[in-house]
């Protein structure tokens, strides 16, 4: 059933996808809420549903663009699959949205087809772009890394785009600065969370977050030992390799988030959830046998459902 709709990027797709992501985010809230869905829960569920689907369409797009329609459909499955595991908690704001945002976007413009070119333009703008989302949490400026992967490369390894890279993180820079200052007589947007004493410690202590925490350790081993042939470097005609290569660095940036408390209110794994996805599509995509994949897809929606009501004490064993 599952693994027949989402073979290949087409309009039921898009449907089918719509629909998960809908019912799983409204499931969660009611789970959240213990059953109590007020107008207002309502709303903004059903605006942060929207959200949810027009990430995981972004995502989707840019792997068909880059691959094929293959890549792109398993990711419309499963992100709302990601969303049901996530242990949410119901603190998802327009500052998040604007983060996870840029980073999408980051995402798009890394993986464009540079076809031999040098990546003059696209490394000007991810300074921007991630200066941007660093303005937020400055924490968040360990994304750098992604336009420096271009410098492994030797044939990028220009000084030119070293200078560019600098530029454009010293211009976005004055500007939200002198934005910031005029708006809140503060230089600096906000509060940067500080760097824990004790890494690993709150994480140890928090039960509910195990079950996530294994899905991140599943998905680490995915990145490691499942690299399909379409994302390696030497088969890697449309640069699709760099969109591997961004998540895993993503998935790295945010467990460092978490084990380091560098979040910035009460979502500790929100940062991880897109990468998470990514690799969690790799790992379906992997089973061969249609009835082997929709046996494990059933699988997964069943203990995601069963851990968020007993995590929030609607059903006990």
């Amino acid at each position: 059933m599952f693994a027949k709709i989402f073979k290949r990027v087409s309009i039921l797709t898009f449907i089918a996808s719509f629909f998960l992501c809908l019912i799983i985010i409204f499931f969660s809230a009611y789970c959240i809420f213990s059953g109590e869905l007020t107008q207002k829960i309502i709303l903004k569920t059903l605006w942060m549903s929207l959200f949810f689907i027009g990430t995981t369409l972004l995502v989707s797009l840019s792997e068909n663009k880059n691959l094929n329609q293959r890549f792109g459909a398993v990711h419309l499955l499963s992100f709302p699959l990601t969303i049901l595991l996530y242990n949410y908690e119901g603190t998802f704001d327009f500052k998040k949205g604007l983060i996870t945002l840029g980073l999408l976007i980051v995402l798009n413009i890394y993986t464009t087809d540079l076809k031999q070119k040098q990546p003059s333009g696209q490394i000007f703008l991810l300074g921007i772009l991630i200066t941007c989302v660093s303005f937020f949490n400055y924490f968040l400026a360990f994304f750098y890394a992604v336009p420096l992967l271009f410098f492994l490369e030797p044939q990028y390894r220009k000084r030119k785009n070293g200078i560019l890279l600098l530029a454009s993180i010293f211009l976005t820079l004055q500007f939200l600065m002198a934005v910031s200052y005029l708006t809140t007589d503060s230089f600096f947007y906000g509060r940067t969370p500080t760097l824990a004493k004790n890494p690993f410690a709150s994480m140890s202590q928090n039960v509910s977050e195990t079950p996530w925490i294994i899905t991140i350790i599943f998905s680490l081993l995915i990145s490691i030992f499942n690299r399909p042939k379409e994302y390696k470097f030497a088969v890697g005609k449309n640069d699709a390799f760099r969109a591997f290569q961004f998540m895993l660095v993503w998935q790295i940036i945010s467990i460092l988030f978490r084990s380091f408390d560098l979040y910035l209110g009460n979502e500790k794994w929100i940062l991880s959830i897109i990468p998470t996805a990514f690799f969690l599509g790799l790992a379906i995509e992997f089973l061969s046998k249609d009835r082997l994949k929709n046996s494990v897809i059933i699988m997964i929606i069943l203990v995601g459902a069963t851990i968020k009501l007993y995590q929030r004490q609607l059903i006990s064993f």
